[in-house]
């Protein structure tokens, strides 16, 4: 691979690396926030039809499908680790001396 090969492997996988963390980021933390705001909706409603909280009307308890955020949420956080690798090796490409194992130290 010539310089201007790794040049181009190394800004793709760098900039590549860093819309894929973006992104998974941004999905985990909405998937997040849209299950904490689901379980705490069923959490009132549950508190609702507590004698010491009781409410002359008490709310129905939502049925939500907690499935298919949890398996997004998972996406995102999985996407987040993915785009850490993949920076990573752009790293270590872009500076392979940096991270060769193989060279033995000359002290």
């Amino acid at each position: 691979m010539n310089v201007q090969q790794r040049g181009w492997a190394v800004t793709g996988l760098l900039l590549g690396g860093a819309s894929i963390l973006l992104g998974g980021t941004v999905l985990a933390v909405i998937q997040g926030a849209q299950i904490i705001g689901m379980g705490v909706q069923v959490l009132l409603a549950w508190l609702s039809y507590v004698p010491i909280f009781a409410e002359p009307n008490p709310r129905q308890i939502p049925t939500y499908d907690f499935f298919w955020p949890l398996l997004a949420l998972l996406g995102g956080v999985a996407a987040f680790f993915l785009g850490w690798v993949v920076i990573i090796r752009g790293a270590s490409l872009a500076w392979p001396t940096r991270f060769d194992r193989s060279q033995q130290n000359a002290s």
